[in-house]
């Protein structure tokens, strides 16, 4: 089975001085259709700061649960994530730092600066991802409608239960995912607290 996953609150915390809505807000523009912004040099800089592994915390459970699912040779997993190309060196430092090349069969990042939900829809075809977790809803929305086969999966930590697409599945965490949505022959992972 081929799964795919994003990297920002999915393995990856927001800085703990950053409100999760400030983040979510900055990252999107405002307007009726979906589109990301890159931003201006100015907060470039300021985001490479706060993208600094010191500050971006691994999530321990979904981290647990992504080496438990590395060692099920069925299970063949991406990271697919809509990172800005400016954020490259230290995204490489914090995948070095943690060390988790060998977990994915491939990982792919945004740094040509493609739309997020463009990109994520492009490798997801090229691949042939069978389910995907991400974070953002309304990327998650996108891609269900142009990829109907695929099984998505909305890290929801809050639990709002919105009318989803049929392929859409909201999930608290990877041990959520794990325990109930794959035909696992590994151990489940018991979840740190």
């Amino acid at each position: 089975m081929k799964i795919g996953f994003d990297f920002d609150k999915i393995f990856v915390n927001y800085p703990v001085f950053l409100p999760e809505t400030l983040v979510n807000f900055l990252y999107k523009n405002h307007n009726s259709k979906l589109s990301y912004r890159i931003p201006g040099r100015l907060e470039q800089r300021i985001r490479i700061f706060t993208h600094n592994p010191t500050f971006r915390q691994p999530i321990k459970k979904n981290m647990q649960v992504l080496e438990n699912l590395a060692s099920d040779p069925n299970q063949e997993l991406y990271l697919i994530s809509g990172r800005f190309g400016f954020l490259k060196q230290t995204t490489e430092n914090w995948i070095n730092k943690y060390s988790i090349h060998s977990l994915f069969k491939e990982l792919h990042f945004n740094f040509e600066n493609e739309q997020p939900h463009l990109e994520k829809d492009r490798i997801i075809k090229k691949i042939g991802i069978q389910k995907f977790v991400d974070d953002d809803i309304d990327l998650l929305t996108y891609l269900a409608k142009k990829n109907p086969r695929v099984e998505f999966y909305w890290l929801d930590k809050k639990n709002k239960h919105l009318s989803l697409p049929t392929n859409i599945t909201p999930i608290k965490d990877l041990v959520e995912f794990q325990s109930k949505y794959l035909d696992q022959k590994t151990k489940p992972v018991i979840p740190v607290s």
